[in-house]
């Protein structure tokens, strides 16, 4: 346990504080960008699902970031033999940093008399949090490039604002501003298979790189 817990540290000390404080700026902007102030429901779920949810993409993709540095790299994988659970301990931290800030941004919604199913529009949010920041780290794990783990989420919001509804089906992430919660389901599924898929493709690269 307390080896897993000075990874976390590391990569809270060296590597995430920066996406941190951009997903905190994010979130002080909504005030000048969007209402945050007596929403009913559905503007709520507009702000939270269209705006909020977007730290995901800031957050999650980045757990594979230390390694692209190849000394870095060789470093972690000599010194560390179990890979993948590097990783998943990047990965809880970062979805618990995502969680806090959603719950101090849905706080502060409450705070100013946003009226809304609070549990429903916390799950539903981080629900596609994790989908965008999923196919981040899909894409990552899968080309090894940031850049590429950031347009993949990217692209899959802008095509969903462009009438995805018709074409994602279950996958569509804006479901909240009907009211309709299944899609959640189908995107929280979809999140663990693109992690794991992510994290498996990243070791696989691992084990050719080690041989």
């Amino acid at each position: 346990m307390e080896r897993y817990w000075q990874i976390e540290k590391v990569n809270l000390k060296y590597h995430i504080p920066l996406h941190i404080l951009v997903s905190a700026l994010l979130l002080l902007m909504s005030p000048f960008l969007i209402g945050v102030a007596n929403l009913g429901a559905q503007d709520t779920a507009k702000a939270l699902e269209m705006y909020v949810a977007l730290i995901g993409i800031v957050l999650l993709p980045p757990v594979f970031l230390p390694e692209q540095n190849h000394d870095i790299r060789d470093l972690v994988y000599t010194k560390y033999l179990n890979g993948p659970a590097i990783y998943l301990v990047r990965i809880l931290g970062n979805i618990l940093l995502m969680a806090v800030l959603l719950g101090l941004y849905i706080g502060m919604l409450v705070y100013n008399e946003c009226e809304f199913p609070v549990g429903k529009y916390f799950c539903g949010t981080l629900t596609e949090m994790l989908f965008l920041g999923g196919l981040g780290v899909f894409f990552y794990g899968l080309c090894d490039n940031l850049v590429i783990g950031y347009m993949a989420p990217i692209v899959y919001y802008i095509a969903a604002i462009g009438g995805g509804e018709k074409y994602m089906k279950m996958l569509y992430p804006f479901s909240m501003v009907r009211g309709s919660y299944g899609e959640k389901v189908w995107l929280a599924f979809g999140a663990v298979i693109l992690v794991i898929g992510g994290v498996w493709l990243r070791c696989r690269r691992k084990r050719r790189l080690v041989r």
